[in-house]
């Protein structure tokens, strides 16, 4: 039975918001849908062309140096031209999942009659957030901080003069270009990507509210997770982001190995630690199920234990020691085909895991992760060497 809630129309976790109104109002979104075309190339318009002005301006273009063009910057490319996108693409393949798997506990019977209205108030408190002002302005003063301090850029420690930062008689200063980044580029960057963060957050504090109802899981549902299966599903979509990330990341480390030829290896933890954060922002707010499907799992294997005892017992009096049992009406007709569904479903639940994912999901987000980062062989490894590798691997 599919029960319909006062406010199912609420649980949405891409749009809304003070700066989607405001994008509505300047006409970057056309009425309610995601208008992505016309944010992208707003979003250029504002933040990349002003640049290319600029630094076309000062010569900065194509500079001396690699590290003093523009042009040549590819992890700034990355950022304005894949990065951002991406986080605006990912309003029409991360929400509505996120919204069906939110609406899936009601539609798949999960919740009990009784607990709706604690579902109404969760769904609630997820339209309040979403819509609330104050943690937009902290997001913005957090990107604008951000932009100062924490970039690849900033954590790698660089200091070196770039198409950013130019020397003066007086010392080395922002170049115009460099303003415009700092002030305008960089900031908007981070406001959408932090903006993502807090839907997540959202999303997570909702999940949360779920985890603590007495769900109704079914320890032998096919999906090996008491029916939750479905929420792995849900957070794959969420692997955009990483992809996003990754495509900055590869790019500045692919501008390393190419214009100044530091050693791949270099990056190899860097890498590492980038993928376990990524897994754990992906499927990290799933581990609220746990003690559930931990639980779930012990009542299920206590519970089939006993029924698999009296079954076998009246199976074996039966067919093996020639006795009718007088009260089959429980058990039915204890043969060798109830027997099998029986330890069927006890194999199951033995099986059942503690987390609605499964390790089929974690490799795929990791290699979604990983994709941008491919290119890097090429710049290591000549075509010839790669194609005669990977002909000895299919051959």
């Amino acid at each position: 039975m599919t029960t319909l809630l006062e406010r199912e129309s609420e649980l949405e976790f891409e749009l809304g918001g003070p700066a989607y109104r405001l994008m509505q109002r300047i006409g970057l979104i056309q009425g309610a849908g995601p208008s992505l075309g016309r944010r992208i190339v707003g979003f250029l318009l504002i933040t990349w062309v002003p640049l290319l002005i600029l630094a076309l301006i000062e010569g900065r273009a194509l500079g001396p140096t690699p590290r003093e063009s523009l042009l040549l910057d590819l992890a700034t490319y990355a950022r304005f031209f894949l990065a951002v996108p991406l986080i605006f693409i990912a309003e029409v393949v991360v929400g509505p999942r996120l919204r069906n798997a939110g609406l899936h506990f009601i539609r798949g019977d999960l919740i009990r009659p009784e607990d709706l209205p604690a579902v109404e108030a969760a769904i609630t408190r997820v339209q309040r957030r979403r819509e609330a002002l104050l943690p937009e302005l902290i997001i913005l003063g957090l990107a604008v901080v951000g932009a100062w301090s924490f970039t690849i850029e900033t954590l790698a420690g660089e200091s070196a003069i770039t198409w950013r930062f130019i020397m003066y008689p007086d010392g080395m200063g922002l170049s115009l270009a460099g303003y415009w980044y700092q002030f305008i580029g960089v900031p908007l960057l981070q406001f959408f990507m932090y903006r993502w963060l807090w839907r997540l957050i959202i999303w997570t504090l909702f999940l949360r509210d779920m985890s603590r109802l007495p769900l109704r899981l079914v320890a032998t549902h096919p999906d090996r997770a008491g029916g939750l299966g479905f929420l792995g599903g849900a957070h794959l979509s969420l692997a955009i982001f990483p992809f996003a990330f990754s495509c900055v990341l590869s790019a500045h480390v692919a501008f390393q190995v190419y214009f100044e030829a530091v050693p791949i290896e270099t990056f190899k933890a860097l890498f590492v630690v980038y993928l376990v954060l990524m897994e754990l922002i992906c499927l990290g707010p799933l581990l609220l199920f746990v003690p559930l499907l931990a639980r779930a799992r012990r009542a299920g294997l206590l519970e089939y234990s006993i029924l698999l005892s009296t079954h076998n017992q009246a199976f074996e009096q039966k067919w093996i020691r020639d006795q009718h049992p007088s009260d089959q009406a429980t058990l039915g007709s204890p043969d060798n085909s109830s027997l099998a569904d029986l330890g069927a479903s006890f194999g199951m639940i033995r099986d059942m895991k503690p987390f609605p994912f499964t390790r089929q999901q974690i490799l795929q987000i990791a290699v979604i992760a990983s994709l941008p980062g491919l290119p890097l062989i090429f710049l290591v490894m000549p075509v010839g060497e790669l194609l005669k590798l990977l002909a000895g691997a299919l051959l």
